[in-house]
């Protein structure tokens, strides 16, 4: 009990420093650019072709402001 009340305790008074690595409104690439060098340490990303069709397709139908 005493962990849980300590728990609770961290979560009602610490701040959270959450922010996000990209903005919606940017491409998918620079989201997937992005989360690939932030997050994983990727010195950048490379497509393939079959890559680079389905991201057109994606922004073509609309959901290219749909997070990564």
């Amino acid at each position: 009990l005493a962990l849980a009340e300590k728990v609770c305790d961290v979560l009602d008074n610490k701040k959270a420093d959450f922010k996000m690595i990209y903005d919606d409104e940017m491409s998918l690439k620079d989201k997937i650019n992005a989360v690939a060098t932030k997050i994983y340490g990727a010195n950048g990303v490379t497509y393939s072709p079959a890559a680079e069709k389905q991201l057109k397709t994606i922004t073509d139908l609309g959901f290219s402001k749909f997070p990564v």
